[in-house]
């Protein structure tokens, strides 16, 4: 199995967290990362965690940067995406199973359920939600799945899932409506394709989900979580960790004892252990031209179509 994920150079210390804590988890999986810079940063390099590390020109985008020009940051981490998912089964032809995570989705337990469900499925896509909440209208806007976790089997089925979303994402892959980068267009992929909603409540747990009954999170001690009816805990996405995460885990679970609060604790911590406060201040290679001048946002919006 791959678990793989795309970063920037101002983001290492997140991915060295979240493959970290992956081979603790399954040490049978090869973490892959793609890089999103001009040129190799050393520090992506000889990260014991990391089996590999992927500079996003390589991939084999066509015009890649000039196309790259046209996406600010968060727009060009998720536009490449499924170029990469398609890279990776191309290269590594004895692995059947990839697991795409972003780098703030955190595994506490081993993933036996997902590859089980791998054997006989295609495309496994984690929606946002499994239960209604108070407010829907902010789905609408961001789609019905979260991109930021998502499970696929080697197969034909799936390498045209990769060209599909590829092509659109070569083009339209913009933050503003009504795309959300590359979230909106997978709200069309069951209609064209053999998906599975993967609605174990385990996975991709995130501030989006805490209102729901089946995810309430109990500690069993010495590392293990569970949920209350009896089910694994599996990931945490923490998106949002510095607003929305404690907004709403401050609405739902007020008493600080929650297991939750713990374990942003303790994820916090890492990231400044892994050099959080080196890494977030690396400003973006694609933020510039070669020859060092920034890119105005007139120059970008001079490449969207």
């Amino acid at each position: 199995m791959i678990i793989c994920s795309v970063t920037c150079a101002d983001n290492l210390h997140e991915a060295k967290v979240m493959a970290r804590r992956t081979k603790v988890q399954m040490p049978y999986a090869r973490v892959v990362i793609c890089l999103l810079e001009r040129s190799m940063h050393p520090a992506a390099l000889n990260v014991p965690w990391f089996d590999e590390v992927i500079l996003a020109k390589d991939l084999g985008i066509p015009e890649f940067e000039t196309n790259i020009l046209k996406y600010r940051l968060y727009e060009a981490v998720t536009s490449i995406k499924p170029a990469f998912l398609h890279f990776l089964f191309d290269r590594y032809p004895d692995e059947f199973n990839i697991v795409f995570m972003d780098t703030d989705v955190i595994p506490y337990a081993p993933f036996d359920d997902l590859l089980f469900h791998l054997e006989h499925q295609n495309i496994l896509l984690s929606p946002h939600l499994l239960e209604p909440c108070g407010d829907p209208w902010s789905y609408l806007w961001v789609g019905v799945f979260n991109t930021g976790f998502m499970a696929l089997r080697r197969s034909e089925e799936t390498m045209h899932f990769l060209e599909w979303w590829k092509e659109r994402l070569y083009s339209y892959g913009y933050y503003q409506a009504p795309y959300y980068c590359d979230q909106k267009w997978i709200d069309l992929a069951p209609a064209y394709f053999n998906v599975t909603v993967w609605d174990h409540p385990g996975y991709n747990v995130a501030y989006w989900n805490l209102h729901e009954s089946r995810r309430k999170i109990i500690s069993a001690g010495e590392g293990q979580y569970w949920f209350e009816d009896g089910l694994s805990f599996v990931c945490f996405h923490y998106s949002g960790i510095n607003r929305a995460l404690p907004y709403h885990l401050g609405i739902w679970f007020p008493d600080h004892s929650y297991p939750l609060y713990e374990l942003i604790r303790l994820f916090q911590e890492e990231l400044w252990v892994m050099g959080k406060e080196e890494f977030s201040q690396l400003p973006w290679s694609y933020d510039y031209h070669i020859d060092g001048t920034p890119i105005t946002e007139e120059e970008r919006n001079s490449y969207r179509c």
